[in-house]
């Protein structure tokens, strides 16, 4: 069980910005805002829950892998949007 602590929340990621076009996939390299759900935040963290779908930079976000699971670690400040 992973458990967060202070500003930090975690994040399980659901998709990069990605757009399809005629079939293909084709992701989008300019822009780095990945969207993910919530699992984990920090005691001192107000205005975003678990369940929360929120939308952040990829550049401030820390890869962790747990139980085979990968996971992102970022700060309540570098969550651009909750959706």
């Amino acid at each position: 069980m992973i458990r967060c602590i202070g500003k930090n929340i975690i994040v399980d990621s659901v998709g990069q910005n990605e757009y399809e076009k005629n079939g293909i996939i084709i992701k989008t390299s300019t822009v780095s805002n990945i969207i993910g759900n919530v699992i984990c935040v920090g005691n001192e963290v107000m205005d975003i829950s678990v369940g929360d779908k929120v939308i952040y930079s990829e550049s401030n976000a820390k890869k962790i892998i747990y139980e085979s699971n990968e996971y992102y670690v970022l700060n309540e400040k570098d969550v651009l949007a909750i959706i």
